[in-house]
Formats: structure tokens, C-alpha cells, sequence
């Protein structure tokens, strides 16, 4: 449970060197290069010190320059990403069609260095088949589009298919054919009646009758063309366009249906020689990351400054890696290579260094935010709270034993990402703690087996039953006091924050005289509480209470305001706390959440459990069949409640975590530690070679 302890690291080299260099410390995947953001925020803090500062000295003659804009004018910079752009493309359009054996949630696939550097030789040849694939791709959307079309067109005329002359040829020097339909023959005979009066040369000839869609032809001399034109447009009648066909209707839907057919068959060509390319999948992937390496390079390469004949980098490595960069950089290159402490207004970068426990929670706790340098990790509490928490909600024996073979499975088959790997972690430690649980409130899937064994047998809680509704006030008042203990875990490791800082007074202050007020508040309101309220213990502790909590307070009162420069506010500063009783007790009322999500776990699957039983009829004849029926019903209504009930969990683990523990101490906002490495999305690299310039 522990932030690694970071040393500044300022090395300068020939530039000749700079590329071998940068391949070499991506190579050892530890420097952190401090980014241009980064270094003109150092610059600025060190210009507000005294010339002789350390810092300053440090950075004296650092000419920076911003590498996002320079690298949006590198032509090569662009190449590379318009590149991974094609080859991202064609890797999703190849996805479907890879048959390459994969492990179960295999997300990286294992390669040696010399394939990615092989990779980078074919460059050319490989952008040139992705640029086919895209190609292809445009092809086969085309072939979509036009059997889509020459369908709805094929699907306009059949309805015509009886009308025996070339559409497009039916006008005469004295005529005029409009194509026309209507939803029923009543319509039509309105629209008769309509033209008797307007147009009396008018004369409609229905050429199909299909459900709700009858096709007709109006014909009409030129002369009454438009008033007929004017009566059809105001009625509820469709007009057609038929003026490029040129063939009659019959005829003209053959060859679009020819025409569809050869369409589809284009498409499936291409396709078909998109399955026979996915054999390149492989070399598509392994390019891509290269590219990305070769990307953080450059980018990497214009974080440092240059002059004529030398270039300088500012970074950050974990102190016990100084020997390793030491040998590796300063005795293998003509450089000059310089270790320091962190000065007193600098910022490193945070890396977590925790075990199996406390690393499990280090992706949870990046999405509330990094942990500031200089803090203590709570990595370790809060992975074993997490998991005590989720177990808690999810507690069902059966399922935490699938969630937890699952994970195990997972972490022993499959190579995953780091973050990855610790979110599986995770979720291994809170199977187990919801196999804890479910033990002990005596849930195997719910009560599965008092069901098939109809009523014949159970498996009894190890302490009790939480759907029982004598053990209610029982399950709220435990939940009530995990409350208290997460939220007294939250203000210790404020205490030991502010000690390892050496401030004891606020430790004592902010921390200690709160354990007293808040610990009075508890006691005075113990016989309140549900089921331990009128035990012996509560009534003798509560008498204390009352004087706990006026202790604190005065203690609080004239302890609170002691930097304010203002002497009211430094005697009276703490005449606010009497609103943190308030927030304290809404604080443990956040914890019923366990107690409702708990239950909801347990009553949706006897709920279920009942449903499937009635919905098979276990208790009559014909027990094979039905049993079969009460499995399949039990299986899909179970996915159903583990899914959503683990997602709650999930989040309400998280809530408590973010809120009510991390509310009380964390102050976040650190730097993540990033060293130049082998950052891959497909492959990873087997050995530690480096990955070759091509020469």
C-alpha cells in the first residue's frame, strides 16, 4: 500500500544518440518524460524562486516548444496516423472473418520483437493491401446500394406487369398516359366521376388488383391533360414516372431482377476475397502497433530540447529503477545523466505499487481521480471494503461461486491488459466475499434447493436469514455499523495523511477531537437503534453520550478557525460542526443501500425460484419433463438477475467508495505516471528486445 517514491531524472546526450536513446527507454519502459505542459508549469514555479534555487538552476536555458503543433506539421507524423487509421478500418472489416484460435477474453496475442520489426520493413506492401481492403469495402457498399435501388424500382413496376406497351412510348401527338394508383376501387370511381365533368376525354383502365393497391392507367387528349392532371392531384391517388423504361413492364422486371442478381453476386465475390485476405489480419495488427510505437517516439523525441549538437530530457523514475537507467543509458552513451529528490513545488507523477489486494482497486480508483504524490495509498482498505461491500449486495453463495471461477479461469487463460487484469482481480475478491455471504445468510441460488426438494430440505444460515422479517431490524442495524467502520477507516486515513506530513496538531484537531464529537453523537443515539437498541450495553454507553459529544464540541469550537487570521472566526470557527451531526447520520443512513440491495438479491431469485417450480409443476406428475421446463426457466431468470443485480453492486460499491470514504480524505488530482514504453492495443511483445529502426 504504497505510492512509489520518485526521483527527476535530466540527461543530456549527442544529439546523433537521441534516436538509439529514445528506442532504448522505450525499450526499458521507466521514464516518465515530463510533457510540455508539464515542463511550463515547472518553469513557472521556477522563475518564482531565488536565482541560486535548484530547480531554477536546473532549468536554465530549457527552450520549450509545443510538440502538438509541431507534430500536426510533420508530414511523416501525419503519414503515421492516416496510416493506423487505414488499418484500424481493416481490421474491424476483417474481424468477422478471422479464424485464427482464440482463448477465451484473449485481448493481446503474444509476438516476438523481430516480427514487429518486420512488420515495419513491409510497411509499404502492408498499407497497400489495407488500401485494397478499403477499396474492396467501397465495392461491396456500392454493390449493397445498387441491388437496394434496382429492388425498390423492381418493387414499383411489378405491380404493372399485365400493362402490355413501353411505358415511356405511350404518349401520342394527341394523347397523354398517366401512371397512376390508388389504395381501392372507390377512390378510382371518385376520381371518374371528378374528370366526367373536367376532363371527358379521360378514360382509366385498372391494370392489377393487389390488397390496398390498385395500379390504373389515365389516358386523356393533350387539350384536357391539365385539368385531369389538376383533379388527380388533388385526390388521394399516387403518380408514377415511368419515362425510362423502355421495355414493357413484364420484360423490364427480368432484367432488374437479373440485374439484382448479378449485383448480389458482386457482393459475394468480394466478399468471399475479403475472407480469403483475412489471413493478413495478423500483419495488420502487428503494423498498427508499430505504427503507434514509432508514433510515441516522435512524440516522445519533440518533448526534449535540441541544440546544434546535443538534446536534453526532463522526467520522472521510480528511485529504486536509478540503477537500472543509470547502466542502461548513462554507461552505455556519451551523456551526462543527473538523479534528484523532487523539489519542494514540484509535482511527480503518481505510480501505485501495491500487491495483488490493493492493485485489484487501482482502475476503480482512477475513475474517481489519481492519487496525489505525497499521499498514502488507500488501495489496500478500500479493495478489502470494495469487495466486503459487494459481496455484501450480490450475497448469494451460488453466484459469487460462479463469479469467482470465472475470474480465475479468466486470470489463467488469458492474456489481458494490466487494467484489465486488475478489474478481473477485482471481481475475484468480491466472488469470494459474496460466497462469504451468501454462506452466511444461508443463500445457495436463493432457496433452490428447499424448492426442488419441495419443502423436504434446507440449507440453514450460518447466522441468519435476512428475508425473515423477525431478522430485519437485525440487518439494518449491522449494515448501520459497516457504515460507521468505513466511515471512522475514512477519517484514519486523513490522520495518517496529515502525520506523514507532520502536521500532528491538525491530525489531533481534524481528525482526533472528530472521533470524540462523532463517537458522542453514536452513543447518545444508540437506543434508537434497531435490535442492539435495547440491549444492556447500549443503555449503559449512552449516559456517556451527551458528555462525548459536548467534549468535542468545545473541543471543535475553539480548535477549527486556529489559521484563520480573523480572531472571531479563530475562537468560534467550529460553531459549525453542529451541522456535521447532520451530515454524519445521513452519512451511515447511506450504508441501508446494503441492506436493500442484499435483499433484493436473495427475493428476486426465490421469487424466480417459485415462478419456475409453478410454471413446472414440480409437485405433480410427469417430474423428468417438468424438471427439465423448471431448469430452463431457472437458468434464464437467473442470468437475468445476476446481471443486473452484480451491475448494482457494482455501483453502489462504488458509490460508497467515491463518496463516503474517499469524501473524507482524498484529495486526488495527481499526475498519472506514463513512461515511454511498448504501448500496444493487439500484440504484445514476448522478449525485451528492441523494436529496430528500419535501416
Amino acid at each position: 500500500m504504497s505510492v512509489s517514491k520518485m526521483k527527476r531524472v535530466s540527461l543530456v546526450g549527442l544529439l546523433r544518440d537521441k534516436a538509439e536513446i529514445i528506442d532504448k527507454l522505450q525499450e526499458l519502459g521507466m521514464v516518465h518524460i515530463s510533457g510540455y505542459d508539464e515542463l511550463c508549469q515547472l518553469k513557472e514555479s521556477a522563475e518564482e524562486l531565488g536565482p541560486e534555487a535548484e530547480l531554477r538552476t536546473s532549468l536554465d536555458g530549457l527552450e520549450l516548444s509545443d510538440p502538438e503543433s509541431a507534430l500536426r506539421s510533420d508530414p511523416e507524423y501525419v503519414r503515421i496516423n492516416d496510416e493506423r487509421d487505414k488499418l484500424r478500418r481493416c481490421i474491424e472489416e476483417l474481424a468477422p472473418f478471422d479464424e485464427r484460435k482464440k482463448g477465451l477474453f484473449s485481448f493481446l496475442r503474444p509476438v516476438n520483437a523481430e516480427t514487429v520489426t518486420d512488420a515495419g520493413i513491409r510497411r509499404d506492401e502492408i498499407i497497400a493491401e489495407a488500401e485494397k481492403i478499403i477499396r474492396t469495402d467501397a465495392d461491396v457498399k456500392e454493390a449493397e446500394e445498387k441491388a437496394a435501388r434496382l429492388d425498390n424500382k423492381l418493387n414499383m413496376i411489378r405491380p404493372w406487369a399485365d400493362f402490355p406497351y413501353i411505358p415511356s412510348q405511350t404518349d401520342t401527338q394527341f394523347t397523354v398516359t398517366d401512371f397512376l394508383s390508388a389504395e381501392s376501387v372507390k377512390e378510382i370511381d371518385e376520381l371518374k366521376n371528378s374528370l366526367c365533368e373536367t376532363a371527358p376525354s379521360a378514360d382509366i383502365w385498372i391494370v392489377g388488383n393487389n390488397d390496398n393497391f390498385y395500379p390504373f392507367v389515365l389516358t386523356c387528349l393533350r387539350d384536357d391533360h391539365a385539368a385531369a392532371e389538376k383533379v388527380y392531384a388533388a385526390s388521394r391517388v399516387t403518380r408514377y414516372d415511368f419515362s425510362d423504361i423502355d421495355s414493357v413492364p413484364e420484360e423490364f422486371a427480368k432484367t432488374l431482377e437479373s440485374d439484382i442478381k448479378e449485383s448480389l453476386e458482386q457482393k459475394n465475390e468480394l466478399l468471399n476475397s475479403r475472407k480469403e485476405t483475412a489471413g493478413r489480419l495478423s500483419d495488420f495488427e502487428v503494423l498498427y502497433d508499430y505504427l503507434g510505437i514509432k508514433a510515441d517516439k516522435m512524440r516522445a523525441g519533440l518533448s526534449m530540447s535540441d541544440s546544434t549538437v546535443t538534446f536534453r530530457l526532463e522526467g520522472w523514475i521510480p528511485s529504486r529503477t536509478e540503477s537500472t537507467v543509470r547502466q542502461e543509458i548513462g554507461d552505455g552513451y556519451i551523456c551526462h545523466l543527473e538523479f534528484s529528490e523532487p523539489g519542494e513545488n514540484e509535482l511527480p507523477p503518481t505510480k501505485l505499487e501495491n500487491g495483488v489486494i490493493g492493485g485489484s482497486v487501482e482502475p476503480v480508483e482512477s475513475l474517481y481521480s489519481l492519487l496525489r504524490y505525497g499521499e498514502l495509498d488507500p488501495s489496500a482498505i478500500s479493495a478489502i471494503f470494495y469487495a466486503l461491500f459487494f459481496g455484501f449486495m450480490f450475497s448469494d453463495a451460488g453466484y459469487g461461486i460462479i463469479l469467482t471461477i470465472a475470474c480465475i479461469v479468466i486470470l489463467i487463460k488469458c492474456k489481458l491488459k494490466e487494467s484489465m487484469k486488475k478489474n478481473i482481480t477485482l471481481f475475484l475478491l468480491s466472488g469470494i466475499s459474496t460466497t462469504f455471504w451468501g454462506i452466511v445468510f444461508g443463500s445457495w441460488f436463493g432457496n433452490l434447493v428447499q424448492t426442488v426438494t419441495l419443502g423436504n430440505f434446507a440449507i440453514k444460515p450460518l447466522w441468519f436469514d435476512p428475508q425473515d422479517s423477525a431478522n430485519t431490524e437485525h440487518f439494518l442495524a449491522f449494515t448501520l455499523l459497516l457504515g460507521v467502520i468505513h466511515l471512522y477507516a475514512a477519517y484514519a486515513m486523513k490522520a495518517a495523511n496529515l502525520i506523514a506530513k507532520g502536521k500532528w496538531i491538525d491530525a489531533i484537531c481534524d481528525v482526533f477531537f472528530w472521533y470524540i464529537f462523532y463517537t458522542g453523537e453514536i452513543f447518545f443515539l444508540l437506543p434508537y437503534i434497531p435490535y442492539y437498541g435495547q440491549t444492556q450495553f447500549c443503555a449503559n454507553v449512552s449516559k456517556y453520550g451527551i458528555y462525548l459529544l459536548g467534549i468535542g464540541f468545545l473541543l471543535i469550537l475553539f480548535t477549527k478557525g486556529r489559521k484563520s487570521k480573523n480572531p472571531f472566526i479563530k475562537m468560534f470557527g467550529g460553531i459549525t460542526c453542529l451541522y456535521s451531526l447532520v451530515d454524519m447520520l445521513s452519512d451511515c443512513l447511506s450504508y441501508t443501500r446494503l441492506m436493500a440491495m442484499g435483499l433484493a438479491t436473495s427475493v428476486i431469485i426465490n421469487v424466480f425460484n417459485s415462478i419456475a417450480a409453478s410454471a413446472a409443476g414440480l409437485n405433480t406428475v410427469g417430474i423428468t419433463f417438468r424438471f427439465i421446463v423448471f431448469v430452463i426457466i431457472f437458468i434464464a431468470a437467473n442470468l437475468f438477475n445476476f446481471a443486473i443485480n452484480a451491475l448494482g453492486a457494482y455501483v453502489n460499491a462504488c458509490r460508497l467508495t467515491y463518496i463516503e470514504f474517499f469524501g473524507k480524505f482524498y484529495e486526488g488530482d495527481g499526475t498519472e505516471y506514463a513512461p515511454l514504453r511498448y504501448n500496444t492495443e493487439y500484440i504484445y511483445i514476448e522478449n525485451n528486445n528492441a523494436i529496430k529502426k528500419k535501416r
